[in-house]
């Protein structure tokens, strides 16, 4: 597969499928924090009185398949990210309860050590007939020797709304993403995301002042991660903080 890589301030964005660029990566990053695109359970449409439901779930964006967008399987992606990041260092995946155990047990068969369960409060739940879920989890890993994270008053629960003008489905929030980068690496450390979708990781990574090299295979969300990440730029050059 041709690669487009762009190379913007201390960002690097490649266009590519994450299991063939990151053979390429070994041992180059510091820390991995990402949102892999993982399996919903399909079906279940029947949540509210017409059997529909809404937002990134609606019937003209979801077919209700279980695969909102191209999947990775986890027993496939975790050993190439296991050996992209270097002897020592942190790495922290979203993902949601069904796929806990799938996803834990794939990093733990590829080397990595379990630290924490953390939690991202959404606040707004997403329509469920078993309790309506506001809650997606966060499995805090680490490889080689464990570090202590910079403030350890940080509590496992970070409650942040999604961003309100979404350029991405499943957007997280920069300052979600930047609390984890400033708690497990250092000014000029190598971040990286397999899976950077609109680029949360990489510009949370630039305003932290750290490195960063973020993969998309669609073409459509590593346009928009580049510009996202030249905006957050620009803003950083101007007021000496992204806005």
């Amino acid at each position: 597969m041709t690669r487009d890589v762009r190379q913007i301030g201390p960002v690097t964005l490649c266009h590519g499928d994450a299991l063939d660029v990151l053979q390429d990566l070994r041992g180059a990053a510091d820390l991995c924090v990402s949102d892999f695109p993982y399996r919903l359970i399909a079906g279940g449409r029947g949540t509210s009185g017409d059997g529909s439901m809404s937002g990134i779930f609606d019937a003209d964006a979801y077919d209700n398949s279980g695969d909102l967008m191209a999947m990775a399987e986890w027993h496939q992606m975790a050993p190439p990210v296991y050996r992209a990041l270097k002897p020592n260092a942190d790495a922290y995946f979203m993902t949601n309860d069904k796929n806990l155990l799938l996803a834990g047990g794939a990093l733990v068969g590829a080397g990595f050590k379990f630290h924490n369960l953390l939690g991202w409060d959404k606040g707004a739940p997403t329509p469920n007939r078993w309790y309506m879920k506001h809650v997606e989890y966060v499995l805090y890993m680490w490889k080689g020797k464990a570090r202590a994270i910079t403030n350890p008053g940080s509590k496992q629960l970070f409650a942040s709304p999604r961003p309100k003008d979404r350029v991405h489905p499943t957007q997280k929030p920069i300052c979600l993403m930047e609390h984890y980068i400033q708690n497990s690496s250092r000014p000029g450390d190598v971040v990286i995301d397999p899976f950077c979708g609109s680029g949360a990781t990489l510009v949370a990574a630039a305003l932290a002042g750290r490195r960063a090299i973020g993969i998309e295979i669609d073409p459509d969300h590593f346009a928009t991660a580049c510009a996202q990440v030249e905006l957050a730029l620009k803003c950083l050059d101007q007021t000496g903080r992204g806005a």
